[in-house]
């Protein structure tokens, strides 16, 4: 009932008069105290009474919870958990961090286990429905019970963290936010892409994450942009987890967030982010289509990449050490560059678009029929005895301990002391790993976002966008409009992003969807104007250089001299064939998730 009447008022667009109240018990300290919860739009509060002179113990803001759990305890007791991850300030070291927190309250105005769990569980649905909104059998898309993640981890990336960081971090937060995910390792080369694009069960995930640097996210967008239905594959949200040694693409979506450049607060992304588009670059090179999200280079920074893949071990470091050793030695190349410039005047809300500024973020509906296991993950430092199995909208309740089972305390506690998460169990039943062959999609009745897609993006769009750069191709002749820079180059590079690395900031004026590329170019740097690049000095936006210059443009074809040799072409930091290049921006075409801006 309780849940019915917030959907209902939460249908009429009244969610600031909403308020939900109970009574629980709230233990701080061992200490036992009988506390008042109320649940409104700003989020759920903890007082010692009703009324103007009540004291709030405890305010949990909406947008930091990531999932209700219920457990069972002894005899009648059962408890809700409520998990969030708000921001704080370290009192040592003054920065701001996502921690992780909870707030245990126990029910017990019921004499029986079914009703205190009947309390409980209303309590669940409402805070999911405050966080997720109300359900729509109509349209089951984005408001489907349960989520499910299809991940991508790649092993090998950076200093080979990935699988630690998934195991140890990514996969105990799903869990406590009850996303579902099935895992590909990738093994080699290409497989990510070969996965996307083979898949036929590819709709029945809510989002694609990927736990790797820059290079599994390339084979992810490029494997989903060859599938026949690619028009409804881009636009399936990417989740984008730290885990390589470039990282820039999750440093932008960081930074548009709004939030700390950190692992924590990208995997809180992943659970509480809304789907939002991405600009994509069309690259036509021989005959060859790629995709880029990222970067395209050539010269001293392309050889900057190439080079110091050797030192992977080094991290993010190996890109500063290599940079030095190509400004000592890099040799100047000749060619051509032509580009579109971006006229300054010009409205980009008004050029064409291929899909709304922002739309929710899809999630499951076709809910795996595998049994669940008994051993979910369980929250650690809590005050009293909880069994080892989580109550369920779907389970029926057993308040039988389980005699293995080592009881913690339980308690409303700070989880940042506590956050070494590989000794903690985890939910063994929310996680596949998957073959190389994908599933196919096969039930007659199933409600996916692939029985029932969005508004697919049509090929008109498609071809608006080109002819908004006059239509011109890899093959096609330049037209005299274009502006053509030709002779010596030191280096020429494009970027889509505000970030080429977790660490670097290219611009501080580009969004996700801007619509407009930078192209950087400079015929020889001096020493001085090098450096200031790496250190982030030389902007588009704070350019004082006289051998660096930055241009807005929407397309561009570079062709490099390929009769000389030592050089390198690179796509988001992926060798590609050294001969001409030609690209072209898509506003919007991808999907990823992504916070609201505090500004916004």
């Amino acid at each position: 009932f309780t849940t019915l009447l917030y959907t209902i008022k939460f249908e009429l667009g009244r969610m600031s008069d909403v308020t939900i109240a109970d009574k629980f018990v709230y233990t701080v300290n061992n200490i036992d105290s009988v506390v008042y919860v109320t649940l409104n739009a700003s989020g759920v509060t903890v007082s010692d009474g009703k009324g103007l002179h009540s004291y709030r113990v405890k305010h949990v803001h909406l947008s930091d919870i990531i999932g209700v759990k219920v457990h069972g305890g002894v005899k009648d007791t059962v408890y809700l958990v409520i998990h969030y991850f708000p921001l704080v300030k370290n009192r040592f070291n003054g920065k701001v961090q996502r921690c992780r927190k909870q707030v245990v309250l126990s029910a017990f105005q019921h004499h029986t286990t079914a009703g205190n769990i009947k309390q409980c569980m209303q309590w669940k649905r409402a805070v999911n429905l405050v966080i997720h909104g109300p359900e729509n059998p109509d349209d089951p898309s984005p408001k489907a019970k349960k989520r499910t993640y299809l991940a991508f981890v790649n092993p090998f990336g950076g200093k080979g963290a990935a699988k630690k960081i998934w195991l140890n971090t990514v996969k105990p937060v799903f869990d406590l936010a009850g996303i579902q995910s099935d895992v590909v390792y990738t093994e080699y080369s290409g497989h990510a892409s070969d996965y996307v694009r083979n898949s036929g069960d590819l709709y029945k995930y809510s989002s694609i994450v990927t736990v790797s640097g820059d290079g599994i996210i390339f084979e992810v967008i490029n494997g989903l942009m060859k599938r026949d239905d690619y028009a409804d594959a881009i636009r399936i949200p990417l989740a984008i987890i730290p885990g390589g040694s470039g990282n820039g693409l999750c440093a932008a979506i960081l930074h548009q967030s709004g939030v700390p450049l950190t692992l924590m607060d990208a995997v809180f992304i992943a659970v509480r982010g809304s789907s939002t588009p991405m600009d994509l670059v069309k690259v036509e090179q021989g005959e060859t289509i790629m995709w880029s999200f990222l970067s395209i280079c050539w010269g001293i920074l392309s050889a900057m990449d190439i080079e110091s893949e050797k030192m992977r071990w080094m991290g993010e470091a190996r890109f500063t050490v290599q940079a030095i050793k190509q400004m000592l030695s890099y040799p100047i190349k000749s060619g051509k560059l032509w580009f579109v410039p971006l006229d300054e005047q010009e409205n980009l809300a008004e050029q064409p678009q291929l899909a709304p500024k922002s739309v929710p973020m899809k999630r499951q509906c076709c809910l795996s029929k595998e049994p669940k296991a008994d051993s979910p993950f369980v929250v650690p430092n809590i005050q009293k005895q909880i069994s080892k199995k989580e109550v369920n909208d779907d389970e029926e309740f057993a308040d039988e301990l389980d005699p293995s089972f080592d009881f913690t305390s339980l308690n409303d506690t700070d989880m940042e002391d506590s956050m070494d998460l590989d000794q903690q169990v985890l939910n063994p039943d929310r996680t596949r790993i998957l073959s190389d062959t994908p599933q196919i999609h096969e039930s007659e009745d199933c409600k996916c976002f692939k029985c029932h897609p969005a508004p697919s993006i049509d090929t008109e769009s498609l071809q608006k966008i080109t002819d908004s750069v006059e239509g011109i191709s890899l093959n096609d002749d330049i037209p005299e409009s274009w502006t053509l820079i030709e002779g010596d180059f030191a280096t020429v590079m494009s970027f889509t992003s505000t970030h080429l690395t977790l660490g670097y900031q290219a611009t501080q004026d580009l969004k996700l969807d801007s619509g407009f590329v930078h192209l950087m170019h400079s015929r020889g740097p001096t020493i001085k104007d090098f450096l200031n690049l790496l250190a982030q000095n030389c902007k588009p936006e704070s350019n004082d250089s006289s051998t660096i210059h930055f241009e807005k443009v929407r397309a561009f074809r570079l062709e490099p001299d390929i009769s000389e040799p030592g050089a390198y072409v690179t796509i988001d930091g992926e060798l590609v064939p050294y001969e001409a290049l030609h690209a072209c921006i898509y506003k919007g075409l991808s999907r990823v998730l992504c916070l609201p801006a505090a500004n916004d």
